[in-house]
């Protein structure tokens, strides 16, 4: 193992060998830093998208199919098939635009 001295950025001290500093017990190893910064973003992204509420759309839709009319459910269950070909054909039109300008 090669002898590695890193410098602490809050005191100033060199340590050997270490990823977490003698004196004040900061994180000197920046690959650890790193890490424990990507892990805490992951944990924030899957925390705000736990807690972000579907659309008025969306919301309708799945209040509206479970409704206890059937001719209300049919109805929506046509509006939501014909919701869904607009949105596949308005992201194949998307895909093309950026297809073509890149």
């Amino acid at each position: 193992m090669s002898d590695i001295y890193r410098k602490c950025q809050d005191c100033g001290t060199f340590t050997l060998n270490e990823d977490y500093c003698q004196q004040c017990g900061a994180i000197i190893n920046t690959q650890l830093k790193r890490k424990l910064q990507r892990e805490h973003q992951a944990i924030e992204r899957e925390k705000r998208a736990q807690s972000e509420k579907p659309n008025a759309v969306t919301l309708f839709f799945q209040n509206a199919m479970n409704h206890s009319n059937i001719f209300i459910r049919l109805i929506v269950r046509f509006f939501y098939s014909i919701w869904v070909i607009v949105l596949a054909i308005g992201s194949f039109i998307a895909f093309l635009i950026g297809y073509i300008a890149a």
